[in-house]
């Protein structure tokens, strides 16, 4: 059972709405030019596309080292149905995943959830993590037929890997997540940006003009595989979005996307460690070398709407990739791009001397070959 509610944000006074959404429009039309739809799947400058994806928001390198498991997200506000893929980094392959319609007798869920998502499934964020008896599972934020996060094992091997359905947890009625993180004991992290069934007006999502103001829209919840989940304390931001915690799980890296900051915060109380500025910082993936890469979304609001109703080839919009160190929380940009083959970035991970990049929306990811030293070593994460 649920035991805590998703909380809402501060409330805006009242009358004040409608000089917001005016205020939200005029800061959208502030944002950089608009670049065109990318429509050509050719090599630009040290980006190489690889077409043939669906909106490849997220992903996750397997333990081959080699392929990443990729969400290809439908249209979240509508719930459309998305799919989960591998794809293959040194032949190229793409594939799609079976749609997960077979219960399981195994359970490593919530008892209030019996039946696997099927066709419905539409995934936004994904983690992995190593069970503590041994078994590999994959969590993976839905938004299709409900709100929820999905819970797989990882079975298999390179070259054929699979996914069974394991279960799913429900979280507090009104709960929009985005991304998923895994804790040592079980229990796991997921963000939630603001309510399901937020209102707008004149097509303008209130909590999104609250959080260009300053206000809170959402928070961390901490989740058990029961279903308990509850705030976690410090975490409440202007639309939480990407999220990552160290090995020990002890500290949560909270990517606040509309404060323009990644913050290190301490689980056990809420406690914050350090800020690091940056536009539009979306997810964050660890590298190697123990540091941070943070998909940065520099082009603005007019931009990224432009992008959201894409219909066919890449969005162009402007984004930075971000190396961040977890100890002195210092940044440096390794990549910064804009326009063809592919904007819009919302993830970047690094397999072996590349970075691979997603997009919410589009037909492709991006390999960026790195030179020697674009990735700095840097301390192991503090406990």
């Amino acid at each position: 059972m649920h035991t805590t509610p998703a909380e809402s944000p501060q409330t805006l006074p009242a009358g004040l709405a409608r000089g917001c959404a005016v205020l939200l429009l005029l800061l959208a039309l502030a944002g950089c030019d608009v670049e065109p739809p990318v429509n050509g799947c050719v090599r630009v400058a040290e980006l190489t596309p690889v077409c043939g994806f669906s909106n490849p928001e997220d992903m996750e390198l397997l333990p081959d080292g080699k392929t990443l498991l990729i969400s290809q997200m439908g249209d979240m506000e509508r719930a459309t149905p998305g799919s989960l893929v591998l794809f293959d980094t040194v032949d190229g392959v793409i594939t799609r995943l079976p749609q997960f319609g077979t219960a399981s007798a195994i359970n490593w869920g919530s008892s209030e959830c019996q039946t696997p998502p099927g066709v419905a499934l539409s995934p936004h964020g994904i983690d992995l993590t190593q069970r503590a008896d041994g078994r590999r599972e994959i969590l993976v934020v839905n938004h299709g037929g409900r709100e929820s996060v999905e819970l797989f094992e990882l079975l298999g091997a390179a070259g054929n890997w699979q996914l069974a359905w394991r279960g799913c947890v429900l979280p507090p009625a009104g709960t929009f997540m985005n991304d998923v993180a895994a804790l040592p004991d079980g229990d796991f992290l997921i963000s939630h940006m603001y309510p399901r069934d937020a209102s707008s007006i004149a097509g303008i999502n209130l909590y999104l003009i609250r959080g260009l103001l300053g206000f809170d829209t959402g928070m961390v919840l901490r989740c058990s595989p029961s279903g308990n989940c509850k705030a976690l304390p410090g975490t409440a931001a202007p639309l939480p979005n990407g999220i990552q915690t160290d090995a020990t799980g002890s500290t949560l890296y909270l990517n606040a996307y509309l404060a323009g900051e990644v913050r290190k915060i301490a689980i056990a109380d809420g406690r914050l460690l350090g800020t690091a500025r940056m536009l539009g910082p979306d997810n964050s993936q660890w590298t190697a070398e123990g540091t941070l890469l943070v998909a940065s979304q520099i082009a603005g609001l007019r931009a990224m709407s432009h992008c959201a109703g894409l219909r066919g080839g890449a969005c162009g919009a402007a984004f930075e990739v971000v190396e961040l160190d977890p100890v002195t929380m210092s940044t440096r940009t390794v990549i910064a791009h804009h326009g063809a083959p592919m904007g819009g970035a919302t993830v970047a991970q690094q397999v072996g001397n590349a970075i691979y990049l997603g997009s919410f929306v589009g037909d492709r990811i991006v390999r960026a070959e790195l030179t020697p030293g674009n990735i700095t070593p840097a301390a192991p994460p503090d406990p």
